[in-house]
């Protein structure tokens, strides 16, 4: 079985605006190609007819070329015409001398899935036409002599794509000479048969205002991961994630020593790609002897604010054979989402021992690993 597609695009999108929708930013290309692309993944839909306005023909192969699709020879054009029935009766000068079946779509339903097309395909086959349809959600009413209320259960809304055998396609448009919103309207007109019908998607929208484009998820995220390490010495106690644990030993350190802490400023300044923190508070600067790390922590955010970034979530896991930190890690938990401004339910805290194995495992020393995403503030 060989199928022949029709995408209609010969509008010029007045109620859009100054640009031409179909060319607006959609997906990973625009609205028209996004709009082809599922068509691509039928095997046997072999030729791609798309009828354009001749004025946007060269901006449309420039959307191909940058979607890498500028060299598929299965798309083709045709000149758009004046109508959206005019479009179709010129695309099928150029429909393929051994399709079986063709498909009409409109350009501007970028949404389209490739199971809808392969539901109307099928059902096409079995009945010769057509088409998905949606039930009417809202109260309709009919205003052609003041407002009458009618049963919404009567009427269904019509997408593409739409499928039919070829002779019956084109007997329709060859037959008529009015000009028609939907191809449905067009093959009544000659067409007595079974009309085949899926359910649509209420997902394959037709756009037709700006506001109609789905925004796409946000994938400005950094990630980035940090690592610090301290020795131990005698003394009362240590700070870890800003919360006192109380001990018979102290870090060996710069600053307050507060190695997750430490780990977490590398980790966002790895994922804005700077050096770490050995660069931005030098050892050998006095300004920083027994600094409070969470005071750091503060001028390393304000970095990646700078930046247009803020912290999404953050992991760290603390290494120490002691003191034992259970008792703490909600507290930890609970300072760093106030610190960070996010939920503490993006904040993990794990702490593990290491299992005795070298100058850690010793008691001699306390390291902590930290991952941290960063998004668009």
């Amino acid at each position: 079985m060989k199928i022949n597609a029709i995408i209609t695009a010969g509008g010029t999108s007045q109620r859009y605006g100054k640009k031409n929708k179909l060319f607006e930013k959609c997906g990973s290309s625009c609205v028209l190609v996004e709009a082809i692309k599922p068509f691509l993944e039928i095997p046997t839909v072999s030729k791609i007819i798309v009828g354009i306005e001749t004025s946007f023909a060269d901006e449309f192969s420039a959307a191909l070329d940058l979607a890498g699709l500028k060299e598929d020879g299965r798309i083709a054009l045709a000149v758009g015409g004046s109508t959206r029935t005019q479009t179709v009766k010129n695309a099928l000068v150029a429909i393929e001398d051994d399709a079986e079946f063709i498909l009409i779509h409109d350009g501007a339903r970028p949404y389209v899935t490739k199971k809808l097309i392969e539901d109307v395909i099928n059902s096409a086959r079995k009945h010769g036409v057509a088409l998905p349809l949606l039930s009417m959600t809202d109260s309709i009413v009919d205003v052609t002599n003041g407002v009458k209320p009618v049963d919404r259960e009567r009427f269904k809304r019509v997408q593409t794509p739409f499928c039919a055998r070829r002779e019956i396609v084109e007997n329709a448009y060859q037959n008529t000479q009015s000009a028609f919103y939907d191809d449905i309207s067009v093959i009544k007109t000659s067409y007595s048969g079974e009309i085949g019908v899926v359910d649509g998607d209420v997902n394959n929208v037709k756009i037709t205002y700006a506001g109609d484009i789905k925004p796409e998820p946000s994938t400005d995220i950094l990630v980035g991961s940090g690592y610090d390490i301290h020795r131990l010495t005698s003394g009362n106690g240590i700070k870890l994630l800003g919360v006192e644990v109380p001990c018979d030993f102290s870090f060996i350190a710069h600053s307050d020593g507060d190695v997750p802490v430490h780990a977490i400023m590398d980790a966002i300044l790895s994922a804005l790609g700077e050096k770490d923190i050995g660069h931005l508070f030098p050892v050998d600067d006095s300004r920083y002897d027994d600094a409070d790390s969470m005071e750091l922590l503060f001028t390393v955010l304000k970095i990646a604010s700078e930046r247009g970034y803020k912290v999404n979530n953050v992991t760290v896991a603390i290494i120490a054979e002691r003191p034992m930190l259970s008792p703490y890690i909600d507290a930890m938990r609970s300072n760093m989402a106030n610190l960070l401004g996010i939920s503490i339910s993006n904040v993990g805290v794990s702490a593990t021992t290491n299992e005795q194995v070298g100058e850690i495992g010793a008691g001699k020393a306390i390291a902590a690993y930290a991952t941290v995403s960063l998004k668009m503030a």
